[in-house]
């Protein structure tokens, strides 16, 4: 069920990225029609610059070209990897393939655009950024899985080969050979600033591609760390749940077996008080045997529950709730404990002793709680719950804070300084007897302890 969702969604997000991606190659067919009166301040500039002499027009109508050219093939780019990677052609291709099909639709897109508007558009510069941006592609992405910082990067490495075609010293290798690149060039070459435009074209190339490729590094390094760390956290998560759980097992087990151990010494002390009662003695000695019997009995009920865990039976709740209150001797006049129990109650389907046990585990965390009342307010309520009884624990303690509220359930965890097996242990015991335990909590406000306990009516019917 959870594969199914888990694919569900990523076929719905596939779909989300596939649209981005047509939407970004839609953007780069219609971006001469965005771009049109940029390219007409362009051819400005380099009249001002032939009119005035000043090659610092050409250098700004450089930089505007190159933006422009970056600016559609990273839209290109972008969205032609976003649909590759989003469909089945992922699947179906080897990577050189996947590679050898991304240089092929990306040169496409801008020859068949170049042909519909008549968009210049720069063979070589756009090939060569092309395959350095695919091979960055294939690391940076296949370490990051980020298409934002693949972005970043393809804008530097774009914009940086474009201005190769500002440079004179390229023209033989057919570099800007479109109409407006090449008149930058014979511009420059007239004002006598060939020079000026070969050392401004490196001094922008050089740090841009030098920037992209740092870039590139810097992402893969950070995306390393945060997994290296991600998968430190959840190892250490692990460890600590294989200690508390190796602790849980020892120390249950010895306390099973210490228990087990009781019940012969207390087997012999039953022999030797049945003995006393048989022998019809008198006074006192009869009084305190029968006060014998029933403290072993008491116990022995005890070790019998918690020597066989699964072991439940019918139970009246008053009975329960009497039996609690008994072990629990409140000598502090500062604590007001208050118990409310409603008429009618159902009987309820569980393991006394261990119940009870939790239950008194959740009672003491009350108590216990600081508080910055002049006194403590310990509310109990008994209410008629959907098939069972719902036991709801209030004080009015300083409460637990929202981020910690999730971590009360850890074993070791404790916000009062106590050993954190309490509540572990209170919620296991109500569990195995299909019961529910629920904790809601502000903070200098107090908290509310809900405890759901099935009745005997839930049993016969779940078992029809």
């Amino acid at each position: 069920m959870l594969t199914s969702e888990i694919r569900t969604c990523e076929k719905k997000y596939s779909k989300v990225f596939r649209a981005g991606g047509i939407f970004l190659i839609s953007l780069g067919l219609l971006y001469p029609l965005f771009s049109q009166h940029m390219w007409f301040n362009i051819i400005v500039k380099i009249r001002e610059a032939i009119n005035t002499g000043d090659s610092g027009h050409l250098i700004l109508a450089s930089a505007a070209i190159n933006a422009l050219y970056a600016i559609q093939s990273t839209f290109f780019f972008m969205g032609t990897m976003l649909v590759i990677f989003h469909s089945e052609l992922k699947c179906w291709l080897k990577p050189f393939d996947i590679f050898l099909a991304s240089l092929i639709i990306i040169i496409f897109l801008h020859w068949s655009n170049s042909l519909i508007f008549e968009m210049p558009w720069e063979p070589v510069s756009t090939i060569l950024a092309l395959v350095i941006m695919l091979f960055i592609f294939e690391r940076l992405f296949g370490e990051t899985n980020s298409f934002i910082q693949v972005f970043v990067v393809s804008v530097q490495v774009f914009f940086a080969f474009h201005w190769l075609n500002i440079m004179p010293i390229f023209s033989s290798y057919r570099f800007g050979q479109s109409d407006i690149p090449y008149s930058v060039k014979i511009a420059g070459i007239y004002l006598h600033a060939g020079t000026v435009m070969n050392f401004a074209g490196f001094a922008f190339f050089l740090p841009f591609i030098i920037s992209a490729f740092i870039t590139a590094t810097l992402f893969i390094s950070n995306s390393r760390n945060i997994r290296i760390m991600r998968e430190n956290y959840e190892k250490e998560s692990e460890i600590r749940n294989m200690r508390a759980k190796a602790l849980e097992n020892s120390v249950y087990q010895e306390v099973k077996s210490l228990v087990h151990d009781l019940k012969t010494p207390l087997v012999t002390i039953r022999g030797l008080n049945s003995l006393l009662l048989s022998s019809n003695g008198q006074g006192k000695l009869e009084e305190y045997s029968e006060r014998i019997e029933n403290s072993v009995t008491k116990m022995s009920d005890m070790i019998s529950s918690f020597l066989y865990e699964y072991s439940r039976q019918k139970l009246k709740v008053v009975e329960l709730i009497t039996y609690i209150r008994a072990q629990l001797p409140l000598e502090d006049e500062k604590i007001n404990f208050v118990i409310t129990i409603d008429e009618e109650l159902p009987d309820i389907y569980v393991n006394k002793i261990r119940i009870a046990r939790a239950v008194i585990n959740i009672f003491e965390n009350a108590i216990i709680v600081p508080y910055g009342h002049p006194y403590k307010l310990i509310n109990v309520e008994v209410k008629t719950a959907e098939r069972g009884i719902n036991i709801i624990v209030k004080d009015n303690g300083i409460g637990i804070r929202e981020s910690d509220l999730l971590r009360i359930w850890e074993i070791g965890y404790s916000t009062n300084n106590t050993s954190g097996l309490g509540l572990p242990f209170a919620k296991r015991i109500i569990e195995d007897n299909e019961g529910a335990i629920d904790v809601q909590s502000q903070v200098d406000i107090g908290t509310t302890v809900t405890i759901f306990l099935p009745s005997v009516d839930s049993y016969e019917q779940s078992d029809i």
